[in-house]
């Protein structure tokens, strides 16, 4: 059971209940602090981590609504506490105002993205708990310059998207008991990060991953499967219609902000093909390329494969 989540998460992007978001606040300053940042080995014995018993207060910070509900989700049925805001000053707020063991950070994000979010933590902005309490970046971008990127703006862990279970769960129950306990963990070696072959054909859309869902494979939560697909579908035509005037106005910052949101929810939920159009659109702007006439169509067929394997109806597109 737990080797075949392994797996099916490797298709997962991270999440959250619609919680009530916090407040954004004035930023104070602060000094600044060493930054010690230890990256595990989240490969531990799956059956001792799925079964931690210890409650973990968990903050996570994520600005897509489909990824912030299935990570909450997922955190909460293995008994953890779990709060969720979709922005950084939001989370600068949460951390001085409320006590948690860990942050789960988004790294890309509007306003203020995770690592901007981390530095002010570990500058003082929110108070004296913000600087050493563990940040874990979640994020789709794999490079090992993004790794870096991360640690050096004061992370101590990175989780790359999709999310794999079963290292998610390794990496809360130790930096949560680590913050909890005050425990020192030195000499431990950095993970070793693990190559992902994609499908040569994704598929349109694979059951299996919100079906391997804890909360939904265990039978406490059987209806959640509906609950994220009509959240996805309420957000999707609006992504779609942002890249596709971004398409027509050349706007391409625009573009790549719509195809990484576009990307990570669809893994989320198993849409395997659109989520591999949208990493194809955000990897072709990423490496400087300015020509999006193709993304329109493109996005298009997906959207109505997708929508006729599911049954739903396709909203009428909507033209720039």
């Amino acid at each position: 059971m737990c080797s075949h989540l392994s797996m099916v998460y490797q298709s997962l992007a991270q999440a959250v209940i619609p919680y009530p978001l916090k407040p954004a606040i004035k930023l104070k300053s602060g000094k600044p602090v060493p930054n010690t940042t230890t990256q595990i080995d989240h490969q531990d014995a799956c059956g001792r981590d799925m079964q931690q018993g210890a409650q973990i207060r968990v903050l996570v910070v994520e600005d897509e609504a489909v990824n912030r509900d299935v990570v909450c989700q997922m955190l909460r049925h293995f008994g953890h506490q779990v709060e969720a805001v979709d922005n950084g000053r939001s989370a600068l707020s949460a951390v001085q105002d409320e006590v948690f063991d860990l942050v789960m950070m988004d790294c890309r994000m509007d306003d203020m993205d995770g690592l901007e979010t981390t530095r002010r933590l570990r500058a003082g902005d929110a108070g004296p708990r913000g600087l050493a309490i563990p940040v874990i970046a979640l994020t789709a971008q794999a490079f090992d310059s993004d790794r870096d990127a991360c640690l050096a703006a004061g992370m101590n862990d990175f989780l790359p998207k999709p999310v794999d279970i079963q290292k998610l769960i390794s990496a809360v129950n130790h930096w949560g008991r680590q913050k909890a306990q005050a425990d020192v963990h030195e000499g431990i070696e950095p993970a070793a990060s693990s190559a992902h072959t994609p499908a040569a054909a994704p598929q349109v859309y694979d059951p299996e991953v919100l079906a391997a869902l804890p909360m939904v494979a265990d039978g406490s939560q059987p209806g959640y499967v509906d609950v994220v697909l009509n959240m996805y579908f309420q957000t999707l035509p609006e992504l779609l219609d942002v890249i596709r005037q971004a398409a027509t106005s050349g706007d391409t910052s625009q573009a790549q902000r719509a195809a990484h949101s576009l990307k990570s929810s669809s893994a989320a939920i198993g849409a395997f093909a659109m989520a591999a159009c949208a990493a194809n659109a955000e990897a072709h702007l990423r490496f400087g390329h300015q020509d999006m006439s193709h993304f329109p169509s493109q996005f298009d067929m997906e959207f109505e494969r997708l929508s006729t394997m599911l049954g739903r109806q396709p909203a009428p597109v909507q033209k720039a």
